[in-house]
């Protein structure tokens, strides 16, 4: 198949900024601990009732990432967004509107959960084409994009719980889903980017070779990462840290994993994929052999940190590894292979570090099993070509 003409103008750059727009509003689906207490008075609940909604949205938004692949060359590109944002958007106009807990698990853990992963693959697919010389600038801006918006949506979210409650955030969340879309659909619109259509083969050997090779790769570094993250307060306090020194940690692993997602992507272009792979599972196992080697509450922030640098570049450099090994038009079918490995980290990683820990009442053997998880990962980058995109 060969790739959809890409205009070459400054217009293409449209398509750039749609993913830039649609990945910092749906990065808002990670501040979901903000409505946690909320939820609770509201509803007359249990924590782990509350849980299940955001373990909903993260299965939701690897389906919605699935799905997207499928439409994509099928219809116009900057109706792509008009899917998303329906789903989305919709979802927590339901939740907002409902009064009970139904409403809750449709709406958010179901609805506004797809729509974040089809606009998470489209904004993906949209940056490829945008900039075709440049795959690991391009998905490092848009992965970055979604974890800045994160940062920023748990900050806005929580300000407009606790003024208007759970309810009313739902809905402002909703007009800025909505808005962000409508720019979206607008820039793709001028951007002249159009998606070639994704049909379904099998791909040759060597292109498993290298899916695997990445899969393989992205669970280790998740795994990891997800360990110390779902942990990350609590291991600094355990440590000796303060409650301050928690919120330290945890503002510096938020950073790191943004600027994680960036640096790894750019390095991409310019250096193999493998190095910077393997840099990042270093980066991850340096920082859990200082928390093991100093088990004090400053080793654990280090420690933090530095599990979010590494988490940030391993989500980074493995789908940049995809798009510059296996092409751009198949990119967003093989990422959605490829983040099926986030989900399985995602369901083992924070289980681990809870499970030994309940086992010892110590946080050393979950460091002690991320230090390995991460040198293991480090043996798997080095099975990457040697070769850079060209």
């Amino acid at each position: 198949m060969t790739a959809a003409p890409v205009k070459q103008s400054h217009h293409r750059y449209g398509a750039l900024f749609a993913g830039i727009a649609m990945n910092l509003v749906c990065g808002s689906l990670y501040a979901w601990s903000v409505f946690i207490t909320g939820l609770e008075h509201d509803l007359g609940i249990a924590r782990t009732d509350v849980s299940i909604v955001f373990s909903l949205a993260v299965v939701s938004f690897t389906a919605g990432n699935f799905v997207a692949p499928f439409v994509f060359g099928r219809i116009p590109i900057f109706l792509l967004p008009v899917i998303a944002i329906a789903f989305a958007g919709g979802g927590l106009v339901l939740a907002a509107m409902g009064d009970g807990y139904l409403a809750v698990i449709v709406g958010y853990g179901i609805l506004f959960g797809f729509g974040c992963g089809f606009a998470y693959n489209t904004a993906l697919q949209a940056a490829q084409h945008a900039l075709p010389d440049r795959p690991g600038l391009a998905n490092g801006i848009i992965i970055s994009a979604f974890a800045v918006g994160s940062i920023i949506a748990a900050n806005l979210l929580g300000i407009g719980v606790a003024a208007s409650g759970v309810r009313a955030t739902f809905w402002l969340l909703a007009l800025v889903i909505f808005g962000a879309g409508l720019l979206a659909v607008v820039l793709l619109a001028l951007s002249g980017v159009h998606l070639a259509r994704s049909e379904a083969r099998g791909a040759n050997h060597a292109n498993r070779h290298i899916l695997g090779i990445s899969w393989v790769g992205f669970f280790l570094g998740a795994l990891a990462g997800i360990m110390a993250i779902g942990h990350a307060a609590t291991i600094i306090t355990h440590f000796g840290g303060s409650a301050a020194g928690a919120v330290l940690g945890i503002t510096l692993l938020g950073i790191g994993n943004a600027s994680g997602r960036l640096a790894a992507g750019v390095l991409s272009d310019y250096i193999s994929a493998r190095s910077v792979a393997a840099l990042a599972h270093a980066i991850g196992a340096f920082g859990f052999v200082a928390v093991l080697s100093t088990p004090t509450g400053n080793g654990a922030i280090f420690a933090m940190s530095f599990a979010g640098l590494s988490y940030g570049m391993t989500a980074s450099v493995y789908p940049s590894a995809v798009s510059i090994f296996m092409g751009r038009d198949g990119f967003g079918r093989n990422f959605a292979v490829l983040l099926t490995a986030w989900g399985a980290a995602g369901l083992i990683g924070p289980f681990l570090g809870g499970y030994f820990f309940d086992l010892t009442g110590d946080y050393r053997v979950p460091m002690e099993i991320a230090c390995v998880v991460s040198v293991l990962a480090i043996f798997n980058a080095m099975r990457l070509p040697k070769t850079t995109f060209s």
